[in-house]
Order: C-alpha cells, then structure tokens, then sequence
C-alpha cells in the first residue's frame, strides 16, 4: 500500500511538471474599460467591450474619443493600457512554457496609442512585439509607450524603465531607460535614412508614460509574498513562483 501511494504521489507530480512545460494559449481580460470601446473577433463580428471579458488571439480592440481599456496579460505582459482613438489587434498571445516563463505576445497597432507596463520580466526565449505600418517594436521587461499617427506609422516611442528595441528596414534601433534615465525616439519618416538618434524623453513624456503606466497597473492586485519570491496571476489561473 505504501508503495503504491509513493508511485501515485510521483505520477502526479510527474503530470504536473508535464503540464507546466506544455503550451497554453494566453489570455487578456478586460479589467476597466472608460467611455466606449468595442472588441472585435477573428471572423468580424463586433461586440462591446466591457469589464471582464477575456480577449485573445485574432481580437481586436477599438476606443472612441476619450475613451480607454486596460488590459491584464498575466505572464504575456502584466498590463496595458489603450489609449483613446486606438485600435490594437491581438496577433498573437501564447505562453509556449508556463514553468520556464517563456511568452509569445504580438500586437499590431493600427493607429492610436498604448502603454505597457511589463513587471514580470519573461524569459529571453520569449517574444514581446508591437508590430506597426513602420516597424516592429520589441519590448523587454519594460514601462513604455508607443504613439502613431492615423496612417499606423510610429510617430513616438517612450520608455522610463527597461529596453525596447525598434527594428527599422533592418536596422535595429535600442531604446534603454536602463540607467534610470527615461529616453525616447521618433522614426524617420518615409524616404528618409534611419534615425540612429535615441534622446532623452521629455518630463512631461516621462512623467505620462509612468502614471498611466501605474493607473493600469492598479486595475490589478497581485500577490507578493514575503522576501524576493513573487506568485503571478495570469488570467489562465496559473500561478507560477520566481
């Protein structure tokens, strides 16, 4: 009898691991949405957004005129906000392996503007991109936005904390707050070299990006334990410790 309870006790533990390995598609929800907002789906159809709804792959997300919606990503990002005037399609949100952290987050920015707020820094064999009409975005553990004009064409990237990398016609262009001091970079503009100039961010740049970065972070309470160990929440109701 002893023997067997020993065999169930490692089987068990045995599917446990197996499963925090394996791959789980990721999940945004809907913790506050302010004015009016829409989700569309994958197939087309439109529905209004409201508190609590869990979006994913192939959804869209549009806010009218002063309007906004934070989002909680879990382990694909923490937390963003959608600013007024945005739409944002969710291409991609995937968690490859839960245990080792590995993420697959891609968004397109088809105009407008969003920040993100990245506590939980994900692994590096995961992908954070915001894909957009003039380059592809890369964030790591980070506070940052990125503005576009009407065309989808990146007009403003800002980050206070962390790196973002922007790939422009090959070219790769690293944008680090690293040191504590918050920078910024405009992409050129059509027909024209790549900007290789990344500038200090402005104080009002630096100081919107942080408290819209801290309001959407405060739609969600996480659990933070004692000393350096961390539980994350994702909305897949899975909580890894670090």
């Amino acid at each position: 009898m002893k023997h067997t309870r020993q065999l169930l006790l490692i089987a068990v533990a045995l599917l446990w691991t197996a499963a925090l390995a394996s791959a789980i598609p990721g999940r945004a929800e809907v913790k506050k949405v302010v004015g009016k907002a829409t989700k569309t789906d994958a197939k087309g159809s439109p529905s209004t957004l409201s508190e609590g709804m869990i979006l994913g792959t192939g959804d869209t997300v549009t806010t009218g005129a002063g309007s906004t919606v934070d989002l909680y990503l879990g382990l694909n990002g923490d937390f963003l906000r959608v600013d007024p005037d945005t739409t944002l399609k969710i291409d991609n949100l995937d968690i490859p392996n839960v245990a080792a952290r590995t993420v697959t987050t891609q968004l397109s920015l088809g105009k407008g503007a969003i920040t993100g707020n990245v506590i939980n820094k994900p692994s590096l064999a995961s992908k954070y991109e915001i894909k957009s009409a003039s380059g592809v975005a890369g964030i790591r553990g980070t506070i940052y936005s990125v503005r576009t004009d009407a065309t989808g064409r990146i007009q403003r990237i800002v980050v206070t904390q962390g790196t973002v990398t922007f790939n422009d016609r090959g070219q790769t262009i690293t944008i680090s707050a690293t040191d504590g001091t918050a920078r910024a970079y405009t992409p050129s503009q059509p027909g024209q070299p790549v900007n290789q100039n990344v500038e200090p961010a402005t104080p009002t740049e630096a100081t919107t990006t942080n408290a819209t970065a801290t309001a959407s972070a405060g739609s969600v309470s996480t659990t933070t334990e004692a000393g350096t160990t961390t539980t994350v929440n994702n909305p897949s109701d899975t909580s890894v410790s670090q």
